[in-house]
């Protein structure tokens, strides 16, 4: 059985990663920063995130903290796909407003 990526606007296909098995982390953000409690797995080089309000993130070690001016912005239900670089296991996120949810996808 072969099997089609979609293709972008050139012409050229896309690959699709799946979903981890191991399913998606979910974080309660707030005003303090807050970290995935859990590391992403070793094998994981992509996750996507997710939120459901305005907040900020940061990529990191085990220390990792977002910081509410210079970290990333995650618009609210706009999905966004980051690569995890060598010693980057933890995701930490910061409420830009109210309190929301943040979820990291793990892609394989």
């Amino acid at each position: 059985m072969s099997l089609l990526f979609p293709l972008d606007d050139n012409g050229h296909p896309v690959p699709v990663l799946g979903f981890d098995y191991r399913g998606t982390q979910k974080i309660a953000v707030t005003s303090t920063s807050t970290r995935t409690p859990q590391p992403i797995p070793s094998d994981i080089e992509l996750v996507t995130l997710i939120a459901t309000g305005p907040c900020r993130f940061e990529v990191g070690d085990a220390t990792v903290t977002a910081d509410p001016v210079s970290s990333p912005f995650l618009f609210p239900g706009i999905y966004v796909d980051v690569p995890l670089r060598r010693g980057e296991r933890y995701l930490a996120f910061i409420a830009e407003g109210a309190d929301c949810e943040a979820y990291v996808i793990g892609r394989v």
